[in-house]
Protein backbone atom coordinates (compact mmCIF):
# COMPACT_ATOMS: atom_id res chain seq x y z
CA UNK A 1 0.00 0.00 0.00
CA UNK A 2 1.32 3.84 -1.08
CA UNK A 3 1.80 5.35 2.27
CA UNK A 4 2.19 9.51 0.68
CA UNK A 5 1.44 10.77 4.19
CA UNK A 6 5.44 10.59 4.61
CA UNK A 7 7.39 13.99 3.83
CA UNK A 8 9.35 13.66 1.13
CA UNK A 9 11.76 15.79 2.97
CA UNK A 10 13.86 13.18 3.88
CA UNK A 11 14.42 12.04 0.55
CA UNK A 12 15.47 15.63 -1.03
CA UNK A 13 17.65 16.11 2.38
CA UNK A 14 19.38 12.71 1.50
CA UNK A 15 19.74 13.27 -2.73
CA UNK A 16 23.02 14.37 -4.41
CA UNK A 17 21.94 15.67 -7.96
CA UNK A 18 23.70 14.16 -10.48
CA UNK A 19 25.89 15.45 -12.72
CA UNK A 20 22.82 14.93 -15.83
CA UNK A 21 19.51 14.62 -14.54
CA UNK A 22 17.38 11.18 -14.61
CA UNK A 23 14.81 11.45 -17.50
CA UNK A 24 12.33 9.27 -18.06
CA UNK A 25 11.81 7.15 -21.76
CA UNK A 26 10.06 4.81 -23.61
CA UNK A 27 11.41 2.76 -26.65
CA UNK A 28 8.02 0.56 -27.82
CA UNK A 29 4.89 -0.45 -26.37
CA UNK A 30 5.33 -3.42 -24.73
CA UNK A 31 8.94 -1.65 -23.55
CA UNK A 32 9.16 -0.44 -19.85
CA UNK A 33 9.67 3.08 -18.62
CA UNK A 34 13.31 3.63 -18.50
CA UNK A 35 15.35 5.90 -16.20
CA UNK A 36 18.33 7.32 -18.14
CA UNK A 37 21.22 8.13 -15.46
CA UNK A 38 24.30 10.37 -17.08
CA UNK A 39 26.56 8.22 -14.28
CA UNK A 40 29.22 9.37 -11.63
CA UNK A 41 30.78 8.18 -8.48
CA UNK A 42 29.56 6.14 -5.40
CA UNK A 43 31.37 4.21 -2.69
CA UNK A 44 30.37 0.77 -2.79
CA UNK A 45 31.15 -1.83 0.20
CA UNK A 46 30.14 -1.66 3.81
CA UNK A 47 32.18 0.44 6.13
CA UNK A 48 34.76 -1.07 8.62
CA UNK A 49 32.87 -2.30 11.78
CA UNK A 50 29.35 -2.89 10.25
CA UNK A 51 27.42 -5.31 12.34
CA UNK A 52 25.16 -6.32 9.37
CA UNK A 53 27.68 -6.51 6.79
CA UNK A 54 29.95 -10.13 5.72
CA UNK A 55 32.83 -10.86 3.83
CA UNK A 56 31.41 -10.11 0.87
CA UNK A 57 30.97 -6.05 0.77
CA UNK A 58 34.54 -5.56 1.43
CA UNK A 59 36.65 -3.88 0.34
CA UNK A 60 35.03 -0.77 0.62
CA UNK A 61 35.95 1.18 -2.33
CA UNK A 62 35.02 3.84 -5.19
CA UNK A 63 33.49 3.34 -8.33
CA UNK A 64 32.96 5.50 -11.16
CA UNK A 65 30.23 4.79 -14.12
CA UNK A 66 31.58 7.26 -17.07
CA UNK A 67 29.10 6.15 -19.59
CA UNK A 68 25.04 6.86 -19.64
CA UNK A 69 23.03 4.00 -19.43
CA UNK A 70 19.40 3.58 -18.63
CA UNK A 71 17.41 1.50 -15.96
CA UNK A 72 13.70 0.39 -15.70
CA UNK A 73 11.36 2.13 -13.79
CA UNK A 74 9.74 -1.23 -12.33
CA UNK A 75 10.93 -4.54 -12.05
CA UNK A 76 9.63 -7.42 -14.89
CA UNK A 77 6.15 -8.11 -14.17
CA UNK A 78 4.19 -11.61 -14.50
CA UNK A 79 1.97 -9.78 -17.62
CA UNK A 80 5.11 -8.72 -19.45
CA UNK A 81 7.05 -12.24 -18.99
CA UNK A 82 3.84 -13.71 -19.87
CA UNK A 83 3.39 -11.49 -23.31
CA UNK A 84 7.19 -12.88 -24.23
CA UNK A 85 6.06 -16.38 -23.94
CA UNK A 86 2.54 -16.16 -25.32
CA UNK A 87 4.84 -14.77 -28.64
CA UNK A 88 7.91 -16.38 -28.85
CA UNK A 89 6.89 -19.93 -26.85
CA UNK A 90 9.46 -20.04 -25.05
CA UNK A 91 9.83 -22.45 -22.07
CA UNK A 92 11.62 -22.22 -18.38
CA UNK A 93 12.79 -25.27 -17.37
CA UNK A 94 10.60 -26.98 -14.66
CA UNK A 95 11.23 -27.03 -11.48
CA UNK A 96 11.64 -23.40 -8.50
CA UNK A 97 12.82 -23.10 -5.04
CA UNK A 98 9.36 -21.78 -2.97
CA UNK A 99 8.69 -22.27 0.84
CA UNK A 100 6.03 -24.66 1.34
CA UNK A 101 4.90 -26.66 4.55
CA UNK A 102 7.85 -28.25 4.99
CA UNK A 103 10.06 -25.61 4.55
CA UNK A 104 12.44 -24.13 2.19
CA UNK A 105 12.59 -26.90 -0.98
CA UNK A 106 12.82 -27.51 -4.63
CA UNK A 107 9.48 -28.39 -6.02
CA UNK A 108 9.41 -30.18 -9.66
CA UNK A 109 6.06 -28.68 -10.38
CA UNK A 110 6.56 -24.99 -9.28
CA UNK A 111 7.37 -22.46 -11.94
CA UNK A 112 6.80 -18.70 -12.79
CA UNK A 113 3.05 -19.27 -13.36
CA UNK A 114 2.85 -20.99 -9.97
CA UNK A 115 5.11 -20.03 -7.32
CA UNK A 116 3.57 -21.10 -4.10
CA UNK A 117 1.47 -18.26 -3.66
CA UNK A 118 -1.03 -16.17 -5.22
CA UNK A 119 0.08 -12.95 -7.40
CA UNK A 120 -1.63 -10.25 -9.45
CA UNK A 121 -0.50 -9.85 -13.31
CA UNK A 122 1.44 -6.90 -12.00
CA UNK A 123 3.70 -8.51 -9.38
CA UNK A 124 6.92 -9.36 -10.15
CA UNK A 125 7.34 -12.45 -11.94
CA UNK A 126 9.52 -14.74 -9.95
CA UNK A 127 10.72 -18.46 -10.28
CA UNK A 128 13.00 -17.79 -13.04
CA UNK A 129 16.81 -18.41 -13.95
CA UNK A 130 19.66 -15.52 -14.99
CA UNK A 131 19.11 -17.82 -18.20
CA UNK A 132 15.20 -16.78 -18.46
CA UNK A 133 15.75 -13.35 -17.63
CA UNK A 134 18.41 -12.61 -20.67
CA UNK A 135 16.44 -14.82 -23.02
CA UNK A 136 13.55 -11.96 -22.10
CA UNK A 137 16.07 -9.08 -23.19
CA UNK A 138 16.86 -10.54 -25.95
CA UNK A 139 13.81 -10.97 -27.05
CA UNK A 140 12.90 -7.28 -26.42
CA UNK A 141 15.97 -5.75 -27.86
CA UNK A 142 14.74 -8.06 -31.11
CA UNK A 143 11.54 -6.03 -30.97
CA UNK A 144 12.54 -2.55 -30.31
CA UNK A 145 15.86 -2.43 -31.18
CA UNK A 146 17.39 -0.83 -28.20
CA UNK A 147 20.25 -3.20 -25.97
CA UNK A 148 18.00 -4.10 -23.37
CA UNK A 149 20.12 -6.70 -20.69
CA UNK A 150 20.63 -6.91 -17.40
CA UNK A 151 22.21 -4.31 -14.74
CA UNK A 152 26.11 -4.74 -13.66
CA UNK A 153 26.15 -5.01 -9.87
CA UNK A 154 27.82 -1.35 -9.80
CA UNK A 155 24.50 0.21 -12.22
CA UNK A 156 22.42 -1.49 -10.02
CA UNK A 157 23.39 0.01 -6.90
CA UNK A 158 24.23 3.67 -8.21
CA UNK A 159 20.59 3.79 -9.40
CA UNK A 160 19.33 2.09 -6.04
CA UNK A 161 21.01 4.78 -3.97
CA UNK A 162 19.82 7.45 -5.78
CA UNK A 163 22.32 9.66 -5.30
CA UNK A 164 22.08 9.19 -1.36
CA UNK A 165 24.95 7.46 0.80
CA UNK A 166 24.21 4.81 4.03
CA UNK A 167 22.27 1.97 4.72
CA UNK A 168 18.65 2.91 2.53
CA UNK A 169 18.07 6.23 0.26
CA UNK A 170 15.10 6.52 2.75
CA UNK A 171 17.75 7.04 5.41
CA UNK A 172 18.57 5.17 9.01
CA UNK A 173 15.21 4.75 10.11
CA UNK A 174 13.89 1.45 9.94
CA UNK A 175 10.46 2.09 10.39
CA UNK A 176 10.31 3.52 6.78
CA UNK A 177 10.91 0.33 5.65
CA UNK A 178 7.36 -0.76 4.66
CA UNK A 179 6.82 3.11 3.55
CA UNK A 180 9.72 2.19 0.64
CA UNK A 181 9.77 -1.42 0.25
CA UNK A 182 7.98 -4.84 0.54
CA UNK A 183 10.18 -6.56 2.98
CA UNK A 184 10.24 -9.23 5.89
CA UNK A 185 7.88 -7.61 8.04
CA UNK A 186 5.14 -8.36 10.82
CA UNK A 187 3.15 -9.89 8.55
CA UNK A 188 5.62 -12.36 7.38
CA UNK A 189 6.84 -12.84 11.11
CA UNK A 190 6.76 -17.08 11.90
CA UNK A 191 5.31 -17.39 8.80
CA UNK A 192 8.67 -17.40 6.57
CA UNK A 193 10.81 -16.35 9.11
CA UNK A 194 11.32 -15.90 12.59
CA UNK A 195 12.38 -12.14 12.69
CA UNK A 196 10.90 -9.08 10.96
CA UNK A 197 11.20 -5.56 10.37
CA UNK A 198 9.23 -3.56 12.88
CA UNK A 199 7.11 -2.12 10.21
CA UNK A 200 3.95 -3.73 8.29
CA UNK A 201 4.08 -3.36 4.55
CA UNK A 202 0.66 -5.40 3.64
CA UNK A 203 2.24 -8.29 2.10
CA UNK A 204 2.79 -11.39 2.79
CA UNK A 205 4.64 -12.56 -0.06
CA UNK A 206 5.70 -10.34 -3.23
CA UNK A 207 3.48 -7.10 -4.53
CA UNK A 208 2.63 -5.52 -7.44
CA UNK A 209 5.42 -3.81 -9.06
CA UNK A 210 5.32 0.08 -8.10
CA UNK A 211 2.81 -0.30 -4.68
CA UNK A 212 5.67 1.41 -2.61
CA UNK A 213 7.47 4.73 -2.95
CA UNK A 214 9.83 5.14 -5.43
CA UNK A 215 14.03 6.21 -4.51
CA UNK A 216 15.17 10.05 -5.70
CA UNK A 217 16.00 8.52 -9.11
CA UNK A 218 12.41 7.35 -9.34
CA UNK A 219 12.93 3.77 -9.19
CA UNK A 220 10.45 1.64 -7.43
CA UNK A 221 10.84 -1.72 -5.68
CA UNK A 222 14.40 -0.24 -5.69
CA UNK A 223 14.93 -2.27 -2.35
CA UNK A 224 12.80 -5.62 -1.14
CA UNK A 225 10.12 -7.18 -3.29
CA UNK A 226 12.53 -9.72 -4.74
CA UNK A 227 16.10 -10.19 -5.34
CA UNK A 228 17.50 -9.23 -8.89
CA UNK A 229 19.95 -11.06 -10.77
CA UNK A 230 22.51 -8.85 -12.27
CA UNK A 231 24.96 -9.83 -15.44
CA UNK A 232 27.66 -10.03 -12.93
CA UNK A 233 29.59 -13.59 -12.22
CA UNK A 234 29.39 -14.38 -8.58
CA UNK A 235 32.49 -12.70 -6.75
CA UNK A 236 33.08 -13.45 -3.28
CA UNK A 237 34.39 -10.03 -2.45
CA UNK A 238 35.22 -6.97 -4.12
CA UNK A 239 39.06 -7.55 -4.20
CA UNK A 240 39.00 -8.26 -7.91
CA UNK A 241 35.27 -6.49 -8.60
CA UNK A 242 35.40 -3.54 -11.89
CA UNK A 243 35.83 -0.07 -10.07
CA UNK A 244 34.40 1.39 -13.71
CA UNK A 245 30.46 0.14 -13.60
CA UNK A 246 31.28 -2.74 -15.89
CA UNK A 247 30.13 -6.12 -14.99
CA UNK A 248 32.84 -8.96 -13.32
CA UNK A 249 33.63 -11.35 -15.82
CA UNK A 250 35.58 -14.39 -13.84
CA UNK A 251 36.93 -17.85 -15.35
CA UNK A 252 33.95 -19.26 -13.43
CA UNK A 253 30.35 -17.83 -13.95
CA UNK A 254 28.65 -20.66 -12.87
CA UNK A 255 26.98 -18.57 -10.12
CA UNK A 256 25.78 -15.10 -11.15
CA UNK A 257 25.46 -12.26 -8.25
CA UNK A 258 21.77 -10.90 -7.12
CA UNK A 259 21.08 -7.39 -4.99
CA UNK A 260 18.34 -5.70 -3.87
CA UNK A 261 16.66 -8.30 -0.78
CA UNK A 262 13.27 -9.49 -0.94
CA UNK A 263 9.62 -10.16 0.49
CA UNK A 264 11.28 -12.87 2.69
CA UNK A 265 14.88 -11.64 4.07
CA UNK A 266 15.48 -11.91 8.10
CA UNK A 267 16.01 -8.35 8.94
CA UNK A 268 19.43 -7.49 9.32
CA UNK A 269 18.16 -4.62 8.26
CA UNK A 270 17.32 -3.85 5.28
CA UNK A 271 20.31 -2.68 3.90
CA UNK A 272 20.93 -1.63 -0.06
CA UNK A 273 24.61 -2.88 0.37
CA UNK A 274 23.47 -6.95 1.10
CA UNK A 275 25.23 -9.13 -1.69
CA UNK A 276 23.94 -12.71 -2.77
CA UNK A 277 25.12 -15.02 -5.61
CA UNK A 278 23.17 -17.82 -6.93
CA UNK A 279 23.53 -20.67 -9.72
CA UNK A 280 22.78 -19.10 -13.14
CA UNK A 281 20.14 -21.88 -13.79
CA UNK A 282 18.41 -21.54 -10.04
CA UNK A 283 14.85 -20.57 -10.29
CA UNK A 284 13.60 -18.81 -6.48
CA UNK A 285 10.55 -17.92 -5.72
CA UNK A 286 11.90 -14.90 -3.96
CA UNK A 287 14.12 -14.03 -7.05
CA UNK A 288 13.17 -12.17 -9.96
CA UNK A 289 14.40 -9.49 -12.68
CA UNK A 290 14.87 -5.58 -13.63
CA UNK A 291 16.17 -4.64 -16.90
CA UNK A 292 18.52 -1.88 -18.47
CA UNK A 293 19.67 -0.77 -21.37
CA UNK A 294 22.70 0.90 -23.32
CA UNK A 295 21.98 4.67 -23.17
CA UNK A 296 23.81 7.42 -25.74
Amino acid sequence: MIRLSLAFSVLLALTACPADEPRMLRDCETCPDVIRLGGGTFLRGAEAGDPAADESEYPRHEVTIRRPFAIAKHLVTRADFETFVAETGYETEPGCYIFTEAGWRVERQANWRVPGFAQSPRDPVVCVSWHDANAYAAWLSARSGKHYRLPSEAEWEFAARGGTTGTNFWGEDDALACTYANVNDITAKNKTAKAAENCDDGFMFTSPAGQFLPNPFGLHDAVGNVWVWLADCGLDDYGTAPRDGSAYSGNDCGTRALRGGSWTDTPGPVRIAAREQRPANGRYSFAGFRLARDAN
